[in-house]
């Protein structure tokens, strides 16, 4: 095992018994008993964070999916070098889940909403607009799941790989209806432009995507 691998056994190991102190400790205060290992962050700075960090993943797994589709479609080679966008492809994909653990982390410690992890990792678990709240659970979850599966490319095979990028897309539709169903941004103008230009850029990429390719015909045979 490398450096760079035992590194990173120990992180994912604190990171999964944190989370499951987490939970216990959600669980117990659910149940009534003493719970409160997370502590409250006074004012609302908070909330001003979740907000911030909720919009901003969005738009870097917008992003994300965009550039992801510019390397499949070679819609952008004019402009941006296909290498290039593979490999602002993947960095999006990064900084996309680390917003969106700070906009999970910001509202674990918002006073005022009152979230615990059972809130934030389990879908339905919310009390507050648990449909919308679930959406952007799950599009977390399978956010998650894509990125890892950049790291066991080689195992899965490309078939495979390919397949399960295709949760990319859900990933984005449960996100996009999460900001807009759960998102208390969502009359403002820019946010609601961002929804929109979003939207729409992906879904004629996404278009161009399907789009039949023309059949080469061969010298000497007519359609």
């Amino acid at each position: 095992m490398t450096d760079e691998s035992l590194r990173r056994s120990i992180l994912v190991g604190l990171s999964l018994g944190a989370i499951g102190l987490l939970l216990l400790d959600a669980v117990a205060g659910r149940l009534g008993l003493d719970g409160g290992l997370v502590p409250d962050l006074p004012g609302g700075a908070a909330w001003s964070i979740a907000r911030a960090s909720g919009i901003t993943a969005f738009l870097a797994l917008s992003l994300d999916v965009i550039f992801g589709l510019f390397v499949s479609t070679g819609a952008a080679d004019r402009l941006v070098p296909r290498a290039s966008s593979v490999e602002l492809h993947r960095w999006l994909s990064s900084a996309a889940l680390s917003l969106t653990a700070a906009h999970l982390l910001a509202l674990l410690v918002d006073p005022f909403v009152g979230y615990d992890v059972l809130d934030l990792l389990v879908p339905l678990a919310s009390s507050y607009r648990p449909v919308a709240v679930g959406l952007g659970v799950l599009a977390a979850w399978g956010a998650l799941v894509v990125h890892g599966s950049f790291a066991q490319r080689k195992r899965l095979g490309p078939k495979t790989w390919r397949r399960l990028h295709f949760v990319s897309f859900g990933v984005y539709a449960m996100a996009l209806l999460h900001g807009v169903l759960a998102g208390t941004d969502t009359g403002q103008p820019g946010v609601l432009a961002l929804y929109a230009a979003s939207g729409s850029t992906v879904v004629v990429l996404v278009a161009i995507r399907l789009r039949p390719r023309a059949r080469t015909l061969r010298p000497g045979r007519s359609s």
